[in-house]
């Protein structure tokens, strides 16, 4: 899979992006929502996992915009904010997949980019995508 990676702290970017790359996919990272934006427009993404703080903004907005350019890839969101205990972001921001919390053991992290590949293959045998 192709995943896009935006988170703007560059040592957990490294731990992420080691935890995806080594289950055998392509990372695509990103520390800024404009470089993110630049990558989505040229380049088909089937999962993001999506920080929701990028420096002093919110990627609320971006994730939005990666559902309807990309309607078929997953989004994992990742924060480390009181923000959301209750998954009311589902219901705001349908195109969003799973909320994860900081600290983000790369165990589960590895484990949810792993069932969204499975999946996005079964989409992919029945036709769906």
């Amino acid at each position: 899979m192709r995943i896009l990676l935006l988170e703007d702290d560059e040592p957990t970017r490294a731990v992420y992006r080691e935890c995806i790359a080594s289950a055998g996919h392509e990372v695509i990272e990103c520390g800024t929502i404009e470089r993110a934006i630049t990558v989505l427009r040229t380049k088909r993404i089937d999962l993001f996992v999506i920080d929701l703080l990028i420096g002093k903004s919110n990627s609320l907005g971006f994730a939005q915009f990666a559902g309807y350019a990309a309607p078929d890839a997953e989004i994992i969101l990742i924060t480390g904010t009181g923000s959301f205990t209750k998954g009311e972001v589902l219901a705001e921001y349908p195109g969003i997949s799973w909320i994860l919390r900081k600290p983000l053991p790369v165990g589960d992290l590895k484990a949810f980019v792993d069932y969204a590949g499975r999946r996005r293959s079964q989409r992919c045998q029945i036709g769906v995508t």
